[in-house]
């Protein structure tokens, strides 16, 4: 059953679906309830399904009269019923390629034409009839021992009999469905398989409710049923084979008639939604991460049940022909030393246990002795000078976000003026509480921003490569560096000392234009939120930001007062509390404001700094909700950052 057609474009591809394209429903589409909080939708011609929510449903709905994402998107979150913005464009993508919601920009999916099935049967009277077979077999069975078969022909004649059986079962399925309004598709002839056989595709029962597939599947079952007590009644050497094929088809280890069954019981349709992530950056992760979600408890519980019943059943099925009975097999297992072997394998997997958890403290302890030797050698490595053309230099500073607006004169003096040094792996290139004299820019290499958190004790909390900048706020601001900086790799820097910067730099550019280069987006390029966003996208965004500063202890937002503006946390600290109980506490790359922007615009808790240097990016809703709704790539970014688990 299509469920999930095939894989899914890279999300860069899905920018003119998702950001220009007008999408309406299909008029080919047709629905089935299969339980209070999931339907199923069916694009005809192509044979695509999605099992989606009733809210998913109308959400679809929003785009009857032919309406771009962004305007959807705009008219739910107006109306408080947005849900995930992954699983709202996860929703529209899946539909689209389903035929479900059709643009100019995706083509359709291959028309599926059904085949044409005479055959139609009442499902009600086959599910009486499947069972009266059952019974009557079991009935056979308790009156006729069961043997192996004398000669080799009986067990091949058994084995046709019982692909026969299996493939007159498929027949009778397929009648059922269409007989329940269904469709039948691909029937078709296996035989490149140890059981050739009839099969048909009768996926379509989903469309046709539950009953239906309950018929379906036990309709399978009938002919075997039947095989197996005219076995017992006339013909004992065709048993044997007859009753393998029931154990087969009875089987919850892979997909059979008693699995459906199960799943028709026990288990919640899948909503499309929950699998063959579009978006995820990682999908085993991805799919780990949902798996509470996605695992039934009940249903698993009954194939567990289901299966230890049918390993029974298997179990004293062979010991009756082998004319054989547990209590002897028990002997013989500990007449051969079943026991000895047994705990002495249970021995040595102890002792691997606890030679693994020895190994991973003892490596612990190295990582952490290497990682003190390692940082004593580190702050003993000084910078070397290193050679760079002033034309080289000069063209890679007119292609930074900070210098690309100078003219070629500008960018030939600072090239002049800036020094190249080469910093070895390991190295610092500042550190936290020097005075910041110079600016830098990384020309190429890795390095990482430190914190330090106690005494002799830093932890990273940034990294930065080419085209980065450091050291502007010491500069802009006068005081001393507020992180260590130090060289993953080799790494070329060019430093800019504060004279030259303030005779080259700031009498051709703003302070303002300054900070949002360097500030602004060389902090927004390093944010989850952000991390799909164009130079473009980062340069507008960063114009319509304020950088807002705040004293230790002043509130940020009030709880009860009206709030329109949304924060992004730049330096320091910041705490969420709800009156006199604190929630949690922000730190660089948390946001906050989102949810009274997305409501009544009525704070629900108050945001204040808690550290003596604290400042935000603000920019205001409505400029807010532009960024996020015109482009996917943004709302996606910000949708991680919202959903993702709350640091306390």
């Amino acid at each position: 059953m299509p469920l999930s057609p095939e894989s899914p474009p890279p999300a860069g591809d899905l920018a003119p679906l998702l950001n220009q394209a007008v999408l309406r429903l299909s008029p080919d589409l047709r629905t089935a309830e299969l339980a209070s909080d999931r339907l199923a939708v069916k694009n005809g011609p192509g044979r695509r399904y999605l099992v989606l929510t009733p809210g998913q449903w109308a959400l679809l709905q929003e785009f009857s009269p032919g309406r771009t994402v962004t305007q959807v998107l705009c008219a739910v979150i107006a109306a408080q019923r947005c849900p995930s913005l992954r699983e709202f464009y996860e929703l529209v993508v899946k539909a689209a390629r389903a035929g479900i919601l059709q643009a100019d920009v995706l083509p359709l999916p291959a028309a599926v034409a059904p085949a044409k099935w005479p055959l139609r049967l009442n499902g009600p009277l086959l599910r009486w009839t499947t069972l009266l077979f059952g019974l009557g077999a079991v009935v056979c069975l308790l009156r006729r021992p069961v043997y192996l078969p004398r000669h080799p022909a009986w067990l091949v004649l058994g084995w046709l009999a019982v692909c026969a059986a299996v493939s007159a079962g498929w027949a009778l399925a397929a009648g059922v469905l269409r007989a329940a309004g269904g469709e039948v598709y691909h029937p078709r002839l296996v035989w490149k398989t140890f059981a050739p056989r009839f099969v048909v595709d009768l996926g379509d029962g989903l469309m046709c409710g539950r009953a239906a597939r309950i018929n379906a599947a036990l309709a399978r079952l009938a002919p075997l049923f039947l095989l197996t007590a005219l076995a017992a009644w006339r013909l004992p050497e065709l048993l044997v084979p007859a009753l393998a094929g029931v154990l087969v088809q009875l089987s919850p280890l892979w997909s059979s008639p008693l699995q459906e069954l199960l799943a028709v019981f026990y288990r919640d349709p899948q909503l499309a939604t929950s699998y063959d992530f579009v978006f995820a950056q990682d999908r085993l992760f991805a799919l780990l991460g949902r798996a509470r979600q996605l695992a039934d408890g009940k249903y698993l519980l009954a194939c567990a049940g289901a299966t230890v019943a049918w390993l029974l059943v298997v179990f004293f099925g062979g010991c009756v022909l082998l004319q054989t009975n547990a209590t002897e097999l028990l002997h013989r297992f500990n007449a051969a030393g079943g026991w000895r072997y047994t705990a002495l394998g249970l021995l040595v997997g102890a002792g691997l246990v606890v030679a693994v958890a020895v190994g991973a403290a003892a490596w612990i302890i190295f990582r952490h002795v290497r990682a003190w030797a390692r940082e004593r050698a580190e702050r003993k490595l000084r910078p070397a000078a290193v050679l760079v053309s002033p034309e080289t230099v000069a063209q890679w500073l007119g292609r930074t976000m900070l210098f690309r607006e100078l003219v070629a004169a500008d960018l030939a003096a600072l090239a002049a003026a800036v020094k190249p040094e080469e910093h070895k792996r390991g190295s610092y290139v500042v550190r936290e509480g020097e005075p910041g004299e110079r600016l830098y820019l990384v020309l190429s290499g890795r390095l990482e921003v430190r914190r330090d958190y106690a005494p002799g004790k830093s932890e990273p909390v940034a990294e930065m490569g080419e085209g980065d900048a450091f050291g502007e706020i010491a500069l802009l601001h006068g005081g001393v560096r507020t992180r260590s900086v130090r060289a993953l790799e080799k790494s070329i820097l060019l430093g800019l000392d504060k004279a030259d910067f303030e005779r080259l730099v700031l009498s051709k550019l703003s302070r303002a234009a300054v900070e949002d280069a360097v500030q602004k987006v060389g902090f927004l390029q390093h944010l989850e939120l952000t991390r799909n966003w164009s130079q473009a996208t980062f340069a507008a965004f960063a114009r319509r930001t304020k950088l807002m500063e705040y004293a230790e202890g002043a509130p940020a937002v009030q709880e009860g007062a009206n709030n329109h503006w949304f924060f992004l946390v730049h330096r320091g600290e910041f705490a969420v509390a709800q009156g006199k109980t604190e929630l949690r506490r922000l730190h660089p790359g948390d946001s906050f404001g989102e949810m009274s922007l997305l409501g009544d615009g009525v704070a629900t808790a108050s945001v204040v700094a808690r550290s003596k240097v604290a400042s935000c990016l603000v920019i205001s809703g409505r400029d807010f909700l532009d960024f996020m709704t015109k482009d996917f790539t943004v709302g996606l970014g910000w949708d991680d950052v919202r959903t993702r688990p709350v640091k306390r």
